[in-house]
This record gives C-alpha cells, sequence and structure tokens, in this order.
C-alpha cells in the first residue's frame, strides 16, 4: 500500500514539474510601418473573458501588401497567446497571423494572401493552448 501511494505521489510531482507555461515575452515594442503605407480599417481593443487587453489595431496597406500594426498595445500576460484575424468574435474561421511579440507597445504582423476584410473583421488576441480569449478589436 506504501509503494502504491510512494508511486502515485512521485508520479504526480513528475507530471506537475513537466508542466510548464511559456508566456509571452513582458516586454514592450516599438517597430514602425513603412511611412508610405495607407489605413484600410481601424478597431478598438475590448477585453475578452479572459484578459484585458487595450489599444488600437490598424490593417495597412503598401502596394499590394497588407499588415497588422498593434498601435499603444497593452495586454495580460498568458502562455501561447497568437494574434488572429477571424471572421468572427471568437476563433472559428480565422488566419493565424503568429505568436504575439510582446504584451506592450507597437507590433507588426505580415498578412499573407488577400483577404477580405469585409469576412475578416475582427483581430483576436487569443490563448490557443487553453482556448482562451483575452482580448478583440471589430476592424471597420
Amino acid at each position: 500500500m506504501k509503494k502504491t501511494v510512494l508511486l502515485f505521489v512521485f508520479s504526480l510531482l513528475l507530471v506537475l514539474a513537466s508542466c510548464k507555461k511559456n508566456n509571452t515575452p513582458p516586454i514592450v515594442l516599438n517597430e514602425m510601418a513603412d511611412s508610405t503605407a495607407l489605413p484600410v480599417q481601424t478597431g478598438v481593443f475590448s477585453n475578452g473573458p479572459y484578459g484585458s487587453v487595450s489599444g488600437q489595431a490598424r490593417i495597412l496597406q503598401t502596394g499590394s501588401v497588407y499588415e497588422l500594426k498593434l498601435m499603444n498595445f497593452s495586454s495580460s500576460n498568458g502562455p501561447d497567446l497568437r494574434v488572429y484575424l477571424s471572421k468572427e468574435m471568437f476563433p472559428v474561421n480565422f488566419i493565424d497571423l503568429g505568436a504575439l511579440k510582446a504584451t506592450g507597445g507597437n507590433q507588426l504582423y505580415p498578412i499573407s494572401g488577400m483577404p477580405d476584410f469585409t469576412q475578416y473583421k475582427y483581430v483576436l488576441v487569443h490563448c490557443r493552448q487553453y482556448n482562451h480569449l483575452f482580448g478583440w478589436a471589430l476592424l471597420q
């Protein structure tokens, strides 16, 4: 009986020790867009049910290239935070723009292809690991 309890405790400790949360770096970036980039759409972030996010999301166009700029951005920290361009306020039909680079500042994310911004009208900050929405912005 004691061996079973000890084995269980050891197994539990091993599992807990191997679970690591890789949080987004708590740094502030100041990435700058091309000075010839034209704003296509803009939105203001609102908090989601699992985090707090503030700032602006802006779609910029330089020639035939699009990028997302997060301006005066701030987010609570969490593991596996991703930036999505989404058709809905929750991530069902979305384009993954990559890992959140930092929890604050001005950040740029390239948008591949030519998405229809009348369809993809939300920018989401989402924790992929736990499926938690930290914040969203409606692009207009």
